[in-house]
């Protein structure tokens, strides 16, 4: 069966302009709370060939008091540790 080109395009520009992808909505790895998301860097071989890399925010599911309600937040283990997460009791 052959694909039709112009469902490729419609998806790729979907993905691209609204975070959505055929499978659902994309979740951003980015801290809700402080802003934290991916870094970069290299990997350093021990013949010291450098590829590049991406260092990903270390993120939980919590669920936490914002804008009068409960909800689920992606928040950082940094902003969880120093209190910034107000936990539903």
């Amino acid at each position: 069966m052959l694909s039709d080109p112009w469902r490729k395009r419609e998806n790729m520009l979907n993905f691209l302009f609204y975070g959505v992808s055929k499978w659902g909505a994309t979740m951003a790895k980015r801290c809700e709370i402080c802003g934290k998301g991916p870094g970069t860097g290299n990997n350093v071989s021990h013949a010291h060939n450098k590829t590049r890399r991406r260092y990903l925010p270390n993120l939980h599911k919590v669920r936490a008091v914002a804008e009068g309600g409960i909800k689920r937040l992606n928040v950082c283990t940094q902003c969880i540790r120093s209190g910034r997460v107000n936990k539903p009791a």
